[in-house]
């Protein structure tokens, strides 16, 4: 039968970040745009790129191995595989689940592919903690993902100057049922579909073929279509629906701003994440900003918890917000209690 009061929780994470990057100095050399303003306005100065053999899902096994030995798992627990990571992958039209099944030789599970952009994986958290809840025979779930759009980057193209930090990575999870540490909590979603058309690459779908003139025009990259209307419109929307979020996430919880103790976050422009951080009345060592690493997408959170338990800012009992956002729009926050599972009730 289904339990909808069944608990779930992260029994290990990891990440894989390529050795190789770039770094302001060399992006600026590529574009219209001064190592200073990457390095103060845009608030980052390198980002890590794929060297070789870093394929997109060649670094989410990386972290799957590492996390799997980690776990002391053996395949045969894992009951489902959910691939998190970006379309921009080995091979177009490629179903990765299985291919993560093969590699690791999980020989009794099922799995599916999932896409929401930069917050794929935390909607991928929360869905494998409602399969818990839906499904007795569900009880360890491997969230995999990888990214490397930092591929459909044209540093020549002034338009997507704040995509500059795309970059490059592999992460890895384990949900596991009535998992003794880090529960997940409640979160809260939303999306904008009047962003929709906003970012996307123009050729190599079916609305329009890959052609000899649209790859010397950089038309395989990503674009942005109204970039002045784009920003004005977001800016009277993502930091509102950000701290929405995170305020309704909350409540689900029991909880309020004062009682977070870490902030697991995407990494975004310097003055945005000062706001939210000041927003929380947090203080700089309770979150980490990923300035040396660049925006590894949908991998962010879980490069943010790990960074926050080898750095000394996660602590037992903390209780994390876990903040994303992915083009087209969608705002995604997930709440996580960290360290050994306890009674969320209000006053235990």
């Amino acid at each position: 039968m289904a339990d909808p009061n069944a608990q779930a929780g992260i029994l290990s994470l990891a990440t894989y970040v390529p050795r190789a990057y770039h770094t302001a100095e060399h992006i600026a050399a590529h574009s219209e745009t001064p190592a200073e303003i990457i390095r103060t306005k845009l608030g980052w100065y390198q980002k890590n790129v794929a060297g070789p053999g870093d394929g997109t899902v060649a670094m989410g096994l990386k972290a799957a191995r590492k996390v799997m030995f980690c776990a002391d798992m053996d395949p045969d627990q894992i009951d489902l595989v959910i691939w998190s990571g970006e379309e921009v992958k080995e091979y177009r039209n490629w179903p990765v689940g299985p291919k993560i099944q093969k590699e690791l030789g999980l020989r009794r599970a099922w799995s599916f592919d999932i896409q929401q952009r930069c917050g794929t994986t935390l909607a991928a958290l929360k869905l494998a903690r409602d399969m818990i809840r839906g499904d007795d025979d569900i009880r360890n779930i491997l969230i995999v993902t990888g990214y490397r759009n930092a591929d459909l980057i044209d540093y020549a193209n002034p338009r997507v100057r704040w995509m500059y930090f795309l970059a490059a990575g592999g992460a890895a999870c384990i949900v596991q049922r009535d998992c003794p540490h880090n529960r997940i909590l409640e979160g809260h979603y939303m999306s904008d579909g009047s962003f929709a058309y906003d970012v996307y690459v123009p050729q190599g779908g079916s609305a329009e073929a890959v052609t000899v003139e649209g790859l010397r025009e950089g038309r395989q990259c990503l674009e942005v279509m109204d970039p002045v209307g784009m920003k004005a419109r977001l800016e009277k929307l993502s930091l509102s629906n950000w701290l929405l979020c995170i305020d309704r996430a909350l409540e689900k919880c029991g909880r309020t701003r004062a009682d977070v103790g870490y902030l697991a976050t995407l990494l975004m422009k310097r003055s945005a994440h000062d706001y939210l951080v000041g927003q929380l009345g947090l203080r700089e060592d309770q979150t980490r900003y990923l300035a040396e690493f660049g925006h590894h997408g949908q991998n962010d959170q879980l490069l943010s918890l790990e960074l926050g338990v080898e750095e000394g800012r996660l602590k037992e009992g903390d209780l994390v917000l876990m903040i994303s956002a992915g083009i087209g729009y969608a705002w995604d926050v997930l709440a996580l209690r960290w360290g050994p599972a306890r009674d969320e009730s209000r006053g235990a």
